[in-house]
């Protein structure tokens, strides 16, 4: 069988607390995400916090119109129909990441713990793929197990 993907996204602060709290479970992005179902997704929390913070797995990824996300998502997406605008004012075709399984990392990984595991490591502004076995993905894998 194979292994899930790997991604890292970037998420403001106040959001990472509401997927924590399971407020959230679906992540809005400006471009469409080519991810599979059952991809692990790690969340970096944007400084000035600069952690990650959980890891959760990608159910579906829905590509449609901002209407139709928030239509279909409202509760998921858990921010204001004026943010939800702001963020998607001039989208044709939006992306919703429906989460499950959300789990904390304990502790959080620091920016610059990953920056000394990484060299160059700069947090995504969309997202980034995570190397099987490489460095960045070995020490988010063994906060998880340890989570």
């Amino acid at each position: 069988m194979l292994q899930p993907e790997n991604i890292l996204i970037s998420v403001e602060h106040q959001y990472v607390l509401k997927m924590l709290s399971g407020l959230k479970t679906a992540e809005v992005r400006r471009r469409q995400l080519r991810i599979q179902p059952g991809t692990r997704v790690w969340v970096y929390s944007k400084l000035p916090r600069g952690h990650v913070e959980l890891v959760a797995t990608a159910d579906e990824v829905v590509a449609a119109s901002p209407r139709k996300l928030w239509e279909l998502y409202e509760t998921r997406i858990a921010v204001s129909p004026t943010e939800f605008k702001a963020y998607l004012h001039g989208v044709d075709i939006g992306c919703a990441i429906l989460l499950r399984d959300i789990k904390p990392l304990q502790p959080a990984l620091k920016l610059d713990a990953l920056r000394r595991i990484s060299r160059g490591f700069h947090p995504p502004q969309f997202f980034k793929r995570l190397v099987p076995h490489g460095s960045e993905l070995n020490r988010l894998a063994s906060l998880y197990a340890s989570s």
